[in-house]
This record gives structure tokens, sequence and C-alpha cells, in this order.
């Protein structure tokens, strides 16, 4: 019997790492693509290869739930093909203790991804965003063309070209609003250094702004009085889907303190939180076609059920989850549904196979 349970194991684990191979492999060459018009002189093919590698993981791990959920259908399917299923089950291995086989591997994707998620993704994505950023902008000027960072502390509004994570920022726009909403002034720093605690702008750019005129003057350096630090600057560079669940929680009390809205944070949070049992609910889906509807095809359609199924999860999921915060119901449950739905189809057509 452990010789089965490891046979079925082992086919499922082989055929979910098979997938992630493949959508590596496609994922890095449609980002090759995408970063190709934006190559520039400071950022060219050598940059561009460097960035895709390095951003690769970060990408991939959004599709791993739908990854098991496709490797599931197609190491079981392989094995269904192949008559040996059935030889499994005529031997008296029941479908419950198949279905504790194939969550095996699933478990190790699911511990996997929570790692990922927490220790690797999130230096991963500030790497190749602060390299690339940095590569694509560092030469430019205090207008407002291209990509940056926003964010806001009080009535000041800031937004960064480029951020490294050592401490040193590109690019800064600095722009102060009075207490009738008006702006008063802005201020421009090429680079900004994090030194002993406090930040210090080289060659600032002042403009005064006020009913009569407008004052410009330059300074060579000044100091930076701001609640953000480094550390903080990691979430103002990150997208919410890319941090720690730790950071994405600390960062939502932060902007709570700040008097913002946190709940795309709130989303993220859960989201990240419940992707275990997303791909739990997804591999139960998988198994109930491969012992019901999806028994007796090809492994063509078995592959294109599961990503059609892995989609639309993906779809609901984003779309639930604003719906969540616009309709007050909250980013938890707008989680947990799909969820409970796709793990209770799972185990009704389980039980109904069976």
């Amino acid at each position: 019997m452990r010789k089965i349970d490891s046979y079925v194991r082992t086919s499922v684990l082989n055929a979910i790492l098979m997938v992630l191979l493949v959508l590596a492999m496609l994922d890095m060459v449609f980002a090759l693509l995408d970063q190709l018009d934006d190559m520039k002189r400071d950022y060219g093919m050598l940059q561009v290869m460097y960035y895709v590698v390095m951003s690769t993981p970060t990408r991939l791990y959004e599709y791993i739930p739908m990854a098991t959920l496709i490797g599931c259908l197609a190491g079981l399917g392989g094995l269904a093909n192949n008559s040996e299923l059935t030889a499994i089950r005529a031997a008296g291995v029941s479908t419950q203790r198949i279905v504790v086989s194939t969550m095996k591997p699933a478990a190790i994707m699911m511990v996997f991804s929570l790692i990922m998620g927490e220790y690797i993704v999130p230096n991963l994505e500030s790497i190749s965003t602060s390299y690339r950023a940095v590569a694509q902008g560092k030469d430019t000027t205090s207008n407002n063309r291209g990509k940056g960072f926003w964010h806001r502390e009080g009535e000041t509004y800031m937004r960064f070209r480029a951020i490294e994570p050592n401490g040193v920022l590109h690019g800064v726009n600095l722009y102060e609003f009075d207490e009738n909403d008006r702006l008063s002034n802005m201020t421009y720093a090429p680079r900004a250094l994090y030194q002993r605690e406090q930040w210090i702008m080289e060659k600032v750019t002042v403009t005064e702004i006020n009913a009569f005129d407008t004052q410009v003057k330059t300074i060579p350096s000044q100091e930076w009085e701001t609640n953000l630090t480094p550390e903080k600057l990691k979430f103002v560079a990150q997208s919410p889907a890319f941090m720690a669940i730790s950071t994405v929680y600390n960062y939502s009390q932060y902007m709570a303190e700040q008097g913002l809205d946190g709940g795309e944070f709130e989303l993220a949070f859960w989201k990240k939180l419940l992707m275990p049992l997303s791909t739990a609910a997804l591999v139960l889906i998988g198994i109930s076609f491969i012992f019901g509807p999806l028994r007796s095809v090809t492994m063509g359609q078995r592959l294109f059920s599961g990503i059609l199924v892995g989609l639309i999860y993906k779809f609901a999921v984003d779309l639930l989850g604003p719906a969540g915060l616009v309709l007050g119901f909250g980013a938890f449950w707008a989680n947990i549904i799909p969820v409970i739905i796709c793990g209770g189809w799972g185990l009704v057509m389980l039980r109904r196979a069976g």
C-alpha cells in the first residue's frame, strides 16, 4: 500500500513541477517581449535579461494554485489513461486514500507558496523593481514623465522615481498643500540618502507658491523630516500582492495611522493567508474531475478544463475582492467565498463518483 501511495504522490508531484517549469518558460518569453519596448541607453538587453530572470519567481508565485490544479489533472489523468488508476482501485485502494495521496504533493506546494510569499518573493520583487527603475530613470529630471511611486504623509504628497533597498531615493518630488487644499510648496531633489537615521536631499530645488508670485531657490543639500524609513519605503515600492504577510499587515496599520484607506492591503493579506486553502479547494475539483466527468477524455481536454477552472477561480477572486470593499461584506469573506464554493463543489462531486 505504501508503494502505491508513493507512486501516486510521485506522479502528481512530477506533473506539478513540469507545469511550473512550462509556465516559467512561457512567462519569461512574454516578460522579455514586454520589456523590449522599454529599452533605452542604460537599460539594454543584458539589463532586461537580468530583470526578467529576477522577477520570474515573483510572477510565477501567483500561478501556484493553478499550476497545482493542472499538475494534479495531468498526473492523475496520466494514471487513468494507462488504466493504472483502475488497477489501483481494483487492488482495494479507496477513492479517499487516492485523494489523500494526491493531497500530499499539493500540501508541499502549499508550504512552498507560503515560504515564497513570506521570504523569497518580497526580496526579489524589491531588488528587480528597484534595479529596473534606476536603470530606466536615473537621468530623469523633475518632470512627471515615466513611472514612479506615490505616497502621502499628512498634507504632503510624495513621488519617487526609483527606490533602492539600501536607503537611496531617485527623483524625489514633494508637493505640500495648505489647509485650503491649495498647493503651497514643491520640492525636487534628484537623489536623497538615508544617513544616521535622517534623510539628506541633494541639489534641492524648492518652489514656493503664494497668491501673488512664485519663488524658486536652489539648495546644495537639505535635511528632510519624514516618518518614512528605508524599511517603510519597501511598502511604497512594492505591490501588496508581492509583500510578505507580516509586511502587509504592518503597512495596513501604518496607513491607518496616516488616516488612509488600507482596503487594498487587507485584501492582499487575506488572499495570501488563504492561498493554501485556495490550492486545496482547486485540487479537490481536479481530483473530482478525474473520477467524474473527465474520467475518459484525452489529456488535452483535461488540461484545457484545468486552465479554464483556474482562470474562472482567479477572476472570481479578483472581482469579489473590490466588490467586498464596496458592498461592505469585507475582505475576508470576499476571499473565503470562492474557497468554500470550490471546496464544496469538489467534495460533492467526489462523493457522487465514489
